[in-house]
């Protein structure tokens, strides 16, 4: 139990701690989670004006952010100086699908003793408004929260942020390839997700977890959004 503080012999209540986040680490996480949603498209030019812009920041902390998402690998610096979001090599999307399948999977199987009926439920909010969107960016939101919900409860701290880092870099790829899609198969498959967690199913969610960055990563690849479609 914390015991209550004083300053000059006056008692102080005790309170909830209050989570220590700068502007800057707002910025950067706000920019972060725009990449994952794929709200960014590969190639396109990230200007620390617009990111400024777009969350009603000053420079200096848009300019922070912007410098530590290149320093972790999130946004490109080129030679000319501008900054982009990267394109995947045919053979780095390939790895980057395969540690996904690992350790989405890993954490996914892992959430089934920690999923608590409340979580049931706010997932079947979430997959029933997936399951009538038919606007690509409000769907790929949705899709965001669900896996997220799922692995926050069966993640550690470390893998969380490993998974953050794979979305990062495969979000503006997802968006690009599923754009046009119908998500018949995504939708199929997050139902399915939901019934393997109910039913504490950890095969089958893996399954479903495995098939459902499968067929978006086929999708990408279909869809010519790799570095070298291009040319």
């Amino acid at each position: 139990m914390r015991k209550n503080k004083s300053i000059d012999g006056a008692t102080l209540p005790v309170l909830k701690p209050v989570a220590n986040i700068t502007l800057r680490e707002q910025v950067t996480q706000s920019v972060r989670n725009a990449l994952m949603n794929g709200n960014f498209q590969p190639g396109q030019a990230v200007t620390v004006k617009a990111i400024s812009t777009m969350l009603g920041a000053s420079v200096m902390p848009a300019r922070e952010a912007m410098n530590r998402l290149i320093a972790e690998g999130a946004l490109e610096l080129r030679a000319n100086r501008t900054v982009i979001v990267p394109r995947l090599s045919r053979q780095d999307f390939d790895e980057l699908t395969d540690l996904r399948c690992h350790i989405e999977c890993l954490a996914a199987v892992q959430a089934v003793e920690r999923m608590l009926p409340e979580h049931i439920v706010e997932l079947r909010k979430i997959e029933a408004a997936m399951r009538t969107e038919t606007n690509a960016n409000v769907y790929l939101n949705t899709n965001f929260q669900f896996h997220f919900l799922i692995y926050q409860l069966g993640a550690s701290s470390f893998v969380l942020s490993i998974i953050e880092k794979l979305w990062v870099r495969a979000g503006p790829l997802i968006r690009f390839g599923l754009g046009d899609m119908d998500f018949a198969d995504s939708r199929r498959l997050h139902a399915l997700m939901i019934k393997c967690l109910e039913e504490k199913d950890r095969e089958g969610l893996r399954l479903a977890i495995l098939s459902d960055i499968s067929v978006a990563a086929q999708a990408i690849r279909e869809a010519r959004g790799l570095a070298g479609d291009w040319d």
